[in-house]
């Protein structure tokens, strides 16, 4: 019996690969679910102490799934795949974040703090290179979203006063919204925007049951965070990527992405630096202050000036001397003292490691993925993923002018931003394999 079982197929070199395929899958589950769960849930508030101070389990625990990340590599990547993840410009821009340590009052905590981002960074880029197909994919993609969502209403349902904001927290205006297992409503829903567009993919995928239910449960708990500018991107984000599909064209919503990351950065950073901008915002919008964010980063251009070109290294400027120390800016309505970020991922990556870091940041973040999605492999399973890719990436981008999270290790909406930049460099140099019969 054991003989014939052999010679019929059922152990063999066809179930050996069944079983291989099997443990990848699990594996990317895994990855891309703690990724975007995070490692620590229900965090309770920001982190407002400095860098030394952090939870270790996020250091060590991103540092461990480097690790299996780069285990995975060795063992199952194709070798051509683990070459086109060696671009030149993401490894430009990791030895800058590291060198830009040096330029911190802590380096040898900026340069760990740096370090432990790129883990995370490549811990990211074991989740979309394990998974042996394209069903596969959509596995990782269908079992991280019910994780995630799971948890997040089993927080609301059951353990409110950690995934409700509550009216004793310093920002009271937020009570009552709800947050689930992230530390703030406006991470849930970036987070419950990601999933969405998940939904949106998985239905022109053909998994419509799972898609309606992925995509109602992320909408709905979008409305709850009470984010605006959440719930007015989502739709105008699938908009923009999926018109050039009816016309038939990549080009297009290449343009109009760049077109929209572009104004929105003149009329935010761009309006508090020129006063020829900021008084076309006036005429457009009279009164715009994007909730008190304009004073902010007025305050931070000023502080920054010393080191502009250089920056302050990764975690170094916010909890340092030079912030918390700082003349009180009385002709401001509210005082920046001992904020966490600047509310503008682009300025805080040019704190970190200055103007032209943040050029190459753009590059690797905006110019190459836009490049990457215009060369994108034919076939439909590519194209489809792309469109999801860079839905993710556009409705990022265009929130990290209001909000800190670029390069922040632990955070699942730089977590999903990476995410999209590496799948779009793979789809525009790999095809798909196609789902396992």
């Amino acid at each position: 019996m054991h003989d014939e079982t052999i010679r019929s197929g059922a152990i063999g070199p066809a179930f050996e690969h069944r079983v291989l395929s099997a443990a990848r899958t699990l594996a990317a589950i895994a990855l891309i679910t703690l990724l975007v769960m995070t490692l620590v849930p229900f965090p309770m508030g920001y982190e407002a102490t400095p860098v030394e101070s952090s939870n270790p389990v996020n250091k060590y625990g991103y540092a461990f799934l480097a690790a299996v990340a780069l285990i995975a590599h060795l063992l199952f990547t194709d070798k051509r795949v683990a070459l086109t993840l060696l671009r030149p410009a993401w490894l430009v821009l990791a030895a800058w974040l590291l060198l830009g340590s040096l330029n911190s009052i802590w380096p040898d905590l900026a340069f760990r703090a740096a370090l432990f981002t790129l883990a995370a960074m490549v811990a990211a880029t074991g989740a979309l290179s394990l998974p042996p197909d394209a069903r596969a994919f959509r596995l990782c993609l269908t079992v991280m979203a019910l994780l995630v969502l799971g948890l997040c209403y089993f927080g609301v349902l059951f353990y409110p006063a950690a995934a409700i904001h509550q009216s004793f927290e310093i920002e009271t205006q937020n009570s009552g919204l709800w947050r689930g297992i992230y530390s703030h409503k406006n991470v849930a829903g970036q987070v419950m925007a990601a999933l969405g567009f998940v939904a949106v993919y998985l239905w022109r995928c053909g998994d419509r049951k799972l898609a309606l239910l992925i995509g109602l449960l992320s909408f709905a708990f979008a409305y709850k965070t009470g984010s605006k500018t959440t719930l007015a991107l989502i739709p105008a984000v699938i908009v923009i990527v999926l018109a050039g599909r009816v016309f038939g064209s990549r080009i297009l919503p290449v343009f109009l992405v760049l077109a929209a990351v572009t104004l929105l950065g003149l009329m935010t950073l761009g309006s508090v630096m020129s006063d020829t901008l900021q008084s076309v915002l006036d005429w457009f919008l009279p009164g715009t202050t994007f909730t008190g964010r304009s004073d902010l980063w007025r305050f931070t251009l000023e502080l920054m000036q010393s080191r502009q070109w250089l920056g302050f290294g990764v975690d170094s400027f916010w909890p340092g001397p030079i912030v918390l120390t700082a003349e009180p800016p009385f002709e401001l309505a509210w005082d920046p003292r001992g904020i966490v970020n600047a509310h503008n991922g682009y300025l805080d990556l040019a704190i970190a490691i200055g103007w032209p870091g943040l050029a190459m940041g753009v590059l690797v973040l905006v110019l190459l993925p836009m490049k990457d999605y215009a060369r994108c492999v034919a076939g439909r399973d590519n194209q489809v993923l792309a469109d999801l890719f860079l839905m993710i990436l556009t409705f990022m981008l265009l929130n990290s002018f209001l909000e800190s999270f670029l390069f922040e290790r632990g955070n699942p909406s730089w977590m999903l931003t990476w995410m999209s930049v590496v799948g779009l460099r793979l789809l525009a140099r790999h095809r798909l394999q196609q789902d396992a019969a």
